[in-house]
């Protein structure tokens, strides 16, 4: 289950739980035609509720089972007070229904793990090495749904306009899953991780992705955008700096500002990166400093790993 899946299951029992208190005051106030309404409006949410569970995490549930006894018990009280039977027990009512919305309330939250989905959206094929062994990562998760979504690419006329177009979505390994980018809502989905390589936006003389692919836009999507360059750059010392200004504009493209998160390939690398965008900035404060250590990431490229990887398998 998604994490916003799961945060509206959460808020269905809580109205749930406030329907309870509510149901036991008409009760208490001889109104029965409200009571009977908002038992019926928690057997629709006890429904609704199990639905959603079913759909995401499979039929027979833990919970589903459990919200079964609970839309019997609702079934139950509904029958006694429209029937009007003497002697009904108002806080027997509410003490059970309680019961048995806490053993629901419980089972989603111990017995339904959030899941994750993450989007990988590669441009070129001969560059998809920059992302794989993160997608492979992804993708072996068992909590989490890894999607390939190949996007269109043009080139450029000297005036900015676009010219051709270009997909390559067929020249990725048979063992790539690929998605369709016209089928992939990213709206709807809202995935929780987006990963680029492409971090030109419109910025590219030569080439660019679509504008639905900025980075600009793409982070509205998603609370994680994380982009991971496409190339290896010779490795430089953060003293360096003569080799330093030939390079820096490699840290202040849009995509490396629009991330939630940079990776690159080494320690050096992004105190690099720290110094060139703390001097565009012309802020040195303690803050300033603190965002872009824990922004950027220098763990590696994951184009290293491919390497390593097919080299592995070559001596195999």
């Amino acid at each position: 289950m998604r994490k916003a899946q799961k945060q509206q299951s959460e808020e269905l029992i809580n109205q749930m739980e406030e329907a309870h208190s509510q149901i036991k005051l008409y009760i208490e106030q001889n109104n029965i035609p409200l009571a009977l309404e908002l038992l019926k409006d928690c057997q629709a949410g006890g429904v609704t509720l199990g639905t959603l569970i079913e759909n995401t995490e499979g039929e027979g549930h833990p919970t589903v089972l459990l919200l079964e006894e609970y839309c019997e018990l609702i079934y139950q009280i509904h029958q006694n007070l429209e029937q009007g039977i003497n002697g009904i027990n108002i806080n027997k009512i509410y003490k059970m229904l309680r019961q048995k919305l806490i053993k629901v309330e419980n089972s989603v939250k111990n017995d339904i793990p959030i899941k994750k989905e993450a989007v990988f959206l590669p441009y070129k094929a001969s560059m998809w090495d920059s992302l794989e062994s993160v997608w492979k990562a992804a993708d072996h998760d068992p909590n989490c749904d890894a999607y390939v979504v190949p996007i269109p690419y043009f080139d450029k006329n000297p005036d900015g306009s676009f010219r051709e177009m270009h997909y390559e979505g067929n020249q990725y390994p048979n063992y790539v899953p690929i998605t369709k980018y016209e089928d992939y809502d990213f709206e709807t989905r809202r995935p929780d991780m987006i990963y680029i390589h492409n971090p030109y936006d419109s910025s590219n003389l030569v080439t660019s992705v679509h504008p639905f692919f900025f980075s600009e836009n793409l982070k509205k999507f998603t609370d994680k955008l994380v982009y991971i360059p496409y190339f290896v750059l010779d490795e430089i010392r953060p003293d360096e700096k003569e080799r330093i200004n030939r390079i820096k504009h490699f840290c202040t493209v849009p995509g490396v500002y629009n991330a939630d998160k940079v990776i690159v390939q080494s320690e050096d690398m992004k105190q690099i990166y720290i110094k060139v965008l703390l001097d565009a900035a012309n802020d040195y404060s303690d803050a300033a400093r603190k965002y872009l250590e824990e922004k950027i990431l220098g763990i590696g490229s994951p184009k290293i790993d491919k390497v390593v990887n097919t080299r592995k398998e070559d001596y195999l």
